[in-house]
């Protein structure tokens, strides 16, 4: 793996502009993430009902000038509330582990260390080499407090860890960024090398990991760095027992936006199945005894639906649609990017139930980025909803005439539905001004159609037990359609 690298300060990179001594710094790729995710806090941290108390962020924001709002819009808080939460963790442990060593992995400009301390902890943070140079020039080190430049694969950082007084590891916004097989070594050698430690990360889930590979924008003038590994939460405690046979818990932390219109699709999408798994997630584990390395090392990445044999109890009746591997466009992760779990499709005796809620579930993926990129959302793939969806109910509904006035009714219903909101959102959206008009009219719709998406998925799943298959034919064939089309 080529080292992500940071093009540094001016002058190596530094100027000073202005009365306030200003540091302009060109950061690039998986490094200027560090930029986004200060941004979020210090934001965050400047609101009367922020979630975060955060100084230092807020002192480091104003020290560089950079645009911030232009690259990364308006931040809506995520970010903040996981710094927040992790926070919440550390200083409970630091109750039972006051002299603890705590190892924070890539951690950029993050300053968890000024957050959290009880005056005898230990912290170390282990950056590459130009990002611990930048990070000094805003939080000094101390004897408590030690930097190391290294990429956070190398496992020389062990050897600087004294775990006597327990260890806690977090690997904040990193991990996503790492190829599978590397995510694996590095957990794998953690659990071996340090029984009893503790380890909080986060991941986000597969059709965002898709979205970035494909060059997702953040906003039109910043593009989000690929992210090789995308994890569903219901496949993550599985994986990780896989990787690390001796973990002892693994527990999901709160993480969501704080406020507005994204807290209320979360709520909704938790009691979905399948889309519940589809959301980002933040993970706590714990490692048991010490493990046998040569079994955690060797044993390969094995996902749903990497795996040969029978696919999870949430997949079967789908037969796997491998894509090809994928090379990755940004300089700092070189290589080839092969999924470790090839999404599925639809096979000739699949569960149309589970089917649709794939597709329901990656309709609504593409919603909620609209609701962030208005400007860049698929609205080829919105277009087509409402057709598809009344050419297959149309002809579903020719056959089952014959046997049922009600079902012909509801099929009805369902594409009157579709049309009659999609109008009212055409018409709405035509109206908009500027671009956070369209945004909260994007917002609003999509509300409106997880709705009737959520309705459909019941009714098609009623129909698929209830109904003969000669009238569920025309569905089983668009489900089929939409679900190749989608890349399930």
């Amino acid at each position: 793996m080529k080292e992500p690298t940071i093009v540094s300060f001016l002058a190596k990179n530094l100027s000073l502009s202005g009365p306030h001594d200003e540091i302009m710094i060109d950061l690039a790729g998986v490094s200027e993430t560090m930029l986004w995710s200060l941004h979020n806090r210090a934001s965050e941290a400047r609101r009367h009902d922020g979630v975060l108390i955060d100084p230092d962020s807020v002192r480091i924001h104003e020290a560089i000038d950079y645009d911030f709002s232009r690259h990364f819009g308006d931040p809506v808080g995520s970010l903040a509330v996981r710094a927040a939460e992790i926070d919440r963790v550390i200083r409970l442990w630091l109750v039972d582990h006051p002299d603890g060593f705590i190892v924070s992995l890539g951690e950029g400009l993050e300053t968890q260390v000024r957050r959290v301390d009880n005056g005898r902890m230990h912290w170390l943070s282990v950056d590459l080499p130009d990002a611990i140079r930048l990070r000094e020039r805003f939080l000094a080190p101390t004897d408590r407090f030690r930097h190391i430049g290294l990429n956070a694969l190398d496992p020389s950082w062990m050897d600087l860890v004294d775990p006597s007084s327990g260890l806690f590891i977090v690997a904040q916004g990193l991990l996503m960024y790492l190829d599978p097989e590397m995510v694996r070594q590095l957990l794998a050698r953690v659990a071996e090398r340090f029984p009893r430690a503790e380890i909080i990360f986060d991941v986000v889930p597969r059709w965002f990991s898709r979205l970035t590979l494909l060059g997702l924008q953040q906003t039109p003038h910043y593009r989000l760095p690929p992210m090789p590994w995308g994890i569903n939460r219901d496949e993550i405690e599985p994986t990780l027992r896989r990787w690390c046979p001796h973990v002892t818990s693994i527990a999901f932390l709160d993480y969501r936006v704080p406020r507005g219109l994204l807290p209320l699709f979360a709520q909704l999408i938790r009691h979905i199945p399948v889309v519940r798994h589809e959301i980002p997630s933040l993970v706590h584990v714990i490692v048991a005894e010490r493990i046998d390395s040569s079994a955690a090392i060797s044993n390969p990445i094995s996902g749903p639906a990497s795996k040969s044999k029978e696919p999870s109890e949430d997949f079967k009746g789908l037969t796997p649609h491998r894509k090809q591997p994928m090379t990755s466009s940004n300089d700092n992760i070189s290589g080839t990017i092969t999924t470790n779990e090839a999404p599925q499709s639809v096979g000739a005796h699949g569960d149309l139930a589970i089917a649709a809620g794939q597709i329901i579930a990656r309709r609504v993926s593409l919603g909620m980025a609209a609701a962030f990129d208005p400007l860049g959302a698929d609205h080829v793939e919105f277009a087509r909803i409402v057709p598809e969806k009344v050419e297959a109910f149309s002809a579903a509904g020719m056959i089952m005439i014959k046997q049922s006035n009600q079902a012909r009714r509801q099929i009805t219903r369902f594409a009157s539905d579709e049309v009659m909101t999609t109008a009212r959102a055409t018409i709405s959206m035509a109206g908009c001004t500027s671009p956070m008009a369209l945004a909260a009219e994007q917002g609003r719709f999509a509300l409106a159609w997880f709705d009737r998406a959520v309705s459909s998925y019941i009714a098609i799943g009623m129909l698929a037990l209830s109904t003969p298959a000669a009238a569920m034919a025309p569905i089983r064939e668009t489900v089929a359609a939409n679900a190749e089309r989608l890349g399930l």
